[in-house]
């Protein structure tokens, strides 16, 4: 925050706000950082969306399309094949088993069913279009067999591994179907065909086909839509922080105004005042013992009077010393180095043991000088009064394009408990301070604990 100290006496001259500081640009930044992400979890939402839908639809249409394949089986089954069925078959009649041949190649054979096979409950095919499987016997699986059992159709992927199954291989990836069927004697048999999977992975993309435009499109829309809101909630978001910011400098300004009319009201009303009186009563002290002739009066009146001229000069040193505390005279003109000095000599005057280590007329900014004065104003203030401390060690240097300020006592520290204690009693001097430094494009640490002291660092762009 711009913070600028006019000399004493003088009109505080006019705060502009600054329209761009590092927490602003770093606001920006992170504003669109923070709708790329957005974006982006829009993106990936999308994607995740349409790839749970493809799943859901793939599995949906392929059951469907089995379905519809048991569907198809039982027809050619229960229509075709049964009606067909005689009681011969079971002895293997060649007769009975041409006359099925050419209906079955006739009206079941196609370019999807690529075979069928009828079987008897003990696992003999009694009759297939491939003749090499009639009359070989093989182990029906427990779905096959339930089948029988129950009178339902049922599907499954072919295993192309098994014996059974070893003329199906060239087809590639088999659909069977198999349902039972009955001899005019009533005797169940299992009529099964092997159907192409590539009709069933057929009918799921055309299920999807025309599905996914709709998707796509709705995805789209949601996710165009959203970009904009999302770029206007970020817009009204860094404007309400930057409206935010300016009221926060506007009251800092009119606050560091307010600091500087009271210390030149104190200083030309209050302690001039005072000089007065300290001029008086040390003229009166004269005065009495002149009038005695050179000796105290019996009364001891002149100690008195000189007393209370000493105590009214403690007093205006004491409110001058405040007075550079509230609205430092001549800051920027003196260099914070000689602020610093002033800013220990209160210490040093307690019996407090004081270094500075700072270069002699550090040329910074204005706005880095006021900010600098007040985190060491602050820092030497709990020194002082809070911490116990028998020395106090401030250092001022150069740093990577940048000054840090450090300031270590020796008192007796605090902890973290300690620390949210006194922000809860209202001490935020050091919490509002590092706001203000981060404003600056700065950085403040504090170090302590219980009987190791306490370091304060803070550095600042130069």
């Amino acid at each position: 925050m711009t913070m600028t100290a006019p000399d004493r006496g003088g009109a505080p001259p006019a705060t502009e706000p600054r329209t761009s500081t590092p927490r602003r640009r770093l606001l920006r930044r992170l504003l669109k950082n923070e709708v790329a992400r957005f974006a982006a979890g829009g993106l990936v939402a999308a994607c995740l969306v349409a790839a749970g839908t493809f799943v859901v639809v793939s599995r949906d249409a392929e059951v469907q399309a089995i379905g519809h394949a048991k569907d198809i089986t039982q027809v050619e089954g229960i229509g075709i094949v049964e009606p067909a069925l005689s009681d011969s078959l079971l002895s293997g009649d060649p007769a009975s088993i041409a006359a099925l041949d050419r209906i079955v190649r006739q009206r079941i054979l196609s370019g999807d069913v690529v075979r069928v096979k009828l079987w008897t409950a003990a696992g003999t095919v009694i009759y297939s279009d491939e003749p090499r499987l009639i009359g070989r016997r093989f182990t029906l699986d427990s779905a096959e067999l339930a089948s029988i059992r129950s009178g339902a159709a049922d599907a499954g992927v072919s295993d192309l591994t098994d014996a059974e199954n070893q003329y199906e291989r060239g087809f590639g990836k088999l659909l069977q179907v198999y349902l039972p069927v009955r001899t005019p004697a009533g005797v169940p048999l299992l009529f099964e065909t092997y159907q192409r999977y590539q009709a069933i992975t057929q009918y799921q993309q055309s299920v999807w086909s025309s599905f996914l435009p709709v998707l796509v499109i709705g995805l789209a829309l949601l996710f165009v839509l959203q970009i904009p809101l999302a770029v206007g909630m970020a817009r009204r978001l860094r404007t309400s922080l930057a409206e935010r910011e300016r009221l926060l400098e506007r009251a800092i300004n009119a606050s560091e105004q307010e600091r500087r009319r009271i210390a030149r009201d104190l200083h030309d009303g209050v302690v001039q005042r005072l000089a007065a009186v300290t001029f008086s009563l040390s003229a009166l002290a004269r005065r009495v013992v002149m009038t005695n002739g050179g000796s105290p009066p019996p009364s001891s009146v002149a100690p008195d009077v000189a007393q209370a001229a000493g105590e009214t000069r403690a007093a205006m040193r004491e409110l001058r010393t405040l007075i550079v505390e509230i609205a430092p005279p001549n800051l920027h003109a003196e260099g914070i180095d000689n602020a610093l000095r002033d800013l220990l000599e209160p210490l040093s005057q307690s019996g407090i043991a004081v270094s500075l280590d700072a270069p002699h007329h550090t040329a910074l900014p204005a706005a880095t000088t006021t900010l600098l004065f007040r985190v060491a104003q602050e820092a030497l203030r709990n020194s002082g009064k809070h911490a116990q401390a028998t020395h106090v060690d401030v250092h001022l240097r150069n740093e990577g394009g940048g000054v840090r300020l450090e300031i270590a006592d020796d008192g007796r520290g605090f902890s973290p408990t300690d620390l949210d204690s006194r922000r809860r009693d209202g001490h935020v001097g050091l919490s509002l301070l590092r706001d203000l430094v981060a404003d600056a494009g700065g950085s403040l640490h504090v170090e302590s604990h219980p009987g190791g002291g306490t370091r304060v660092s803070v550095k600042v762009p130069a």
